[in-house]
């Protein structure tokens, strides 16, 4: 498996994934979406003289981008998060494991990858409540008091009717899973 953050211009298949799974979200561009991906399942185009056995060398795991060459299709694709941006604040959203992949660990594994980000910004999420348990193995607490930016955001969906539960990240060595 390879953690890949995507960029703007390596978008497409991410939105297949999504509306497959998750059809009501909106994706911003103002996110930062990341990918766990299957590598022994690339593919890619005739004419493309990327090979499967090299997708390795390509993803660089240290500035964490997708190569300008690659293509990523959504059924490559394992798992996914976004963290939006809100002020000085990231709030963690549209966390999505395939349903073919759950209850294999994925999501354990796509939350261990992104922990870097989580601690770069106060992170924030809004959680289902059968999820709580979930996020607390990751470092979320439910003992947070949010800014009001995030507070809004959480009022509005909440005021919705939607049954959601603030989290926010806090700095603890998280589990070993």
């Amino acid at each position: 498996m390879q953690l890949i953050w995507l960029d703007n211009l390596h978008r497409r298949g991410v939105y297949g994934f999504y509306r497959s799974y998750m059809p009501y979200t909106r994706i911003s561009r103002k996110e930062q979406i990341a990918l766990l991906i299957n590598d022994d399942e690339h593919t890619y185009p005739a004419d493309s003289d990327i090979k499967a056995e090299k997708i390795s060398l390509l993803i660089n795991d240290d500035e964490h981008t997708c190569p300008p060459d690659s293509y990523i299709k959504a059924e490559q694709i394992l798992a996914s998060l976004r963290l939006r941006p809100i002020g000085e604040f990231n709030l963690l959203n549209g966390m999505l494991v395939h349903p073919d992949h759950r209850g294999k660990g994925i999501g354990h594994q796509l939350m261990k990858r992104v922990a870097d980000k989580l601690t770069a910004k106060e992170t924030y999420l809004f959680s289902l409540p059968h999820l709580v348990g979930f996020y607390r193995k990751h470092g979320f607490s439910q003992d947070v008091q949010a800014p009001n930016d995030i507070q809004q955001i959480f009022n509005k969906y909440t005021n919705q009717g939607k049954d959601l539960v603030m989290m926010g990240y806090s700095k603890v060595n998280n589990q070993n899973l």
